[in-house]
């Protein structure tokens, strides 16, 4: 399904669905005073640096997901079927692997050291980059993208059941259905394994976590309390950054079940923000909203960047490891609505 489709679909559910709070957790306090004194209305800017990352050219075909590696390089997935390596250093690209259809989605485990690719056929091919051999397995292409745990030795996915695949073995278990809450449930969208081996599953009506040691044991859902359109872990699974329907982005702890901070990041009278992350170490969050991106500095809810793309609209935002930099995917949409073209930029700060 192209990102456009996707979008459709969403403006459809969001049509459907009554715009209701999240479950856990209290709704948020709009634009609350900043942390410290800091005025949120007069906010201090840090300009970044925005490169635009040359993108492979010939047959590849245009960029449909993307991911940061630790050291620097990025993952391109192609809408004819191959990852690349691109060093946003100097534009140079590499083949990483090819795939039997359009890369669907790129997911890089905390280390670093693993990449899970997942195609629009369902096909997954798992690769430990310090080592040539793949491990290559098929899912009902409904029940990704998936995730990586921190080693990379576990990949997880599934809408309402996730799925963990041992890597290394094959071996398989499903973890049981969460009670479905009032109004019903979407499809889960983002999977996390924590470094204490518990799984996560997040959907529009907030976040499940299973303990594979005690699977049927049900905990509390922790919600946004907020009308959720977009949802994203950040690297550990700590937390989760909500973009609503209505302009905001929440960051909430999974921890403590509380909303660490929210910050409306787009007005008008198209607000939904449909993809958003955590980066620099946490710190900061970033938006794609209908007319760019929006960086801002967690804690205290100043913006501290914003840019516009005229003629694109931001597919992903996405955080580059161990930095403080962000990379944006950019795409061109036709006439007919179907995606045409894509860029990729790399956001440095260029001072602070």
């Amino acid at each position: 399904m192209s990102g456009v489709r996707a979008r459709v679909l969403a403006l459809v559910l969001v049509c459907l669905a009554a715009v209701g709070a999240g479950i856990g957790v209290g709704r948020w306090q709009s634009d609350a005073p900043a942390a410290d004194g800091a005025d949120d209305q007069t906010p201090a800017r840090a300009p970044y640096t925005l490169t635009e990352i040359p993108l492979p050219g010939g047959d590849a075909g245009r960029a449909t997901a993307s991911a940061a590696l630790g050291n620097g390089l990025l993952l391109v997935g192609t809408s004819n079927g191959r990852v690349y390596y691109v060093d946003p250093a100097n534009g140079a690209t590499r083949l990483m692997t090819p795939t039997p259809a359009p890369v669907r989605s790129i997911r890089v485990s905390a280390d670093g050291g693993t990449a899970a690719v997942l195609s629009e056929d369902g096909a997954v091919r798992v690769m430990n980059l310090s080592r040539t051999t793949p491990t290559d397995f098929t899912i009902d292409p409904l029940e990704g993208p998936g995730g990586l745990s921190p080693d990379g030795g576990l990949f997880v996915y599934g809408s309402f059941e996730p799925t963990v695949v041992d890597v290394t073995t094959g071996r398989t278990s499903t973890l049981p259905e969460k009670p479905i809450p009032d109004g019903g449930r979407t499809a889960y969208e983002d999977w996390a394994v924590t470094g204490d081996g518990l799984v996560r599953a997040a959907g529009l009506e907030g976040v499940e976590t299973w303990d594979p040691a005690d699977p049927d044991r049900v905990g509390e859902t922790i919600g946004c309390g907020c009308a959720s359109r977009s949802v994203r872990f950040n690297g550990d699974g700590s937390l989760a950054t909500f973009g609503t329907a209505d302009g905001h982005t929440v960051v909430v702890d999974l921890t403590t079940g509380r909303v660490r901070s929210d910050k409306t990041v787009a007005v008008g009278d198209f607000t939904i923000i449909w993809t958003a992350t955590l980066f620099g170490d946490d710190r900061r969050a970033a938006a794609g909203t209908p007319s760019g991106v929006v960086v801002w500095d967690v804690e205290g809810r100043r913006v501290v960047w914003e840019h516009a793309f005229p003629g694109h609209h931001v597919e992903q935002v996405g955080a580059v490891p161990h930095s403080k930099a962000l990379f944006i995917r950019t795409v061109q949409d036709g006439d007919s609505g179907d995606a045409v073209g894509s860029r990729l930029w790399l956001a440095s700060p260029s001072s602070g």
